[in-house]
């Protein structure tokens, strides 16, 4: 039996289809779609406004009642099970929404928390490899030291250097290349792994 054509809907009584789509008739379904379609999107949109959901909450509601067919009861009036039912997917699926967001909330929270930690985490390793560099850096030579203090923490040229230390360019270069290697093995000794270069 079809149920498409309008002039024949117009015809049958709802229970009709109703029991029709209980017996296993999928052009009921169809046709209680068409009749009611209209009707419970804007009752959807009326209990909230994000159309997306509102017509997959509608579709869901249709699956659901295929699916469960056998099990619908005879005597129901037919719009207003249509209307709980969806009533019942809109809040469920805002109550998923709302678990969801407050799952990404947790999730972030322990992520700042994480954040939080790591960074204590890697202060209190760069303070440890600073006052070991720091420990190392006392340990060299007052020429090597000065030649560090310029070209990397004054930022001055290996040019400037040699002129502010009296001493020629290459002379800047042994002092700054011992001075590196004394601290990467100072470093290694410690059990620590940087790459000045």
């Amino acid at each position: 039996m079809s149920f498409s054509n309008t002039i024949h809907l117009k015809n049958l009584t709802i229970d009709h289809l109703w029991n029709s789509l209980r017996s296993g008739e999928k052009p009921a379904l169809e046709a209680i779609y068409t009749l009611y379609i209209k009707d419970l999107y804007s009752f959807g949109m009326s209990l909230h406004a994000d159309e997306a959901l509102v017509k997959d909450a509608i579709q869901d509601v249709f699956i659901d009642l295929w699916n469960y067919r056998a099990k619908l009861c005879s005597d129901v009036i037919v719009k207003q099970y249509l209307f709980k039912s969806l009533s019942n997917r809109i809040q469920k699926e805002l109550g998923k929404n709302a678990r969801r967001s407050s799952v990404h909330w947790l999730t972030d929270q322990e992520s700042s928390v994480n954040s939080i930690e790591d960074e204590l985490v890697k202060n209190q390793a760069e303070t440890e490899i600073t006052d070991k560099m720091y420990g190392a850096m006392d340990k060299l030579p007052i020429r090597q030291k000065e030649v560090l203090q310029y070209l990397f923490f004054e930022k001055l040229s290996y040019e400037e250097t040699a002129n502010l230390l009296d001493i020629n360019i290459r002379s800047t270069y042994t002092l700054a290349w011992k001075a590196i290697n004394a601290l990467k093995k100072a470093i290694t000794v410690l059990g620590l792994v940087i790459f000045l270069f």
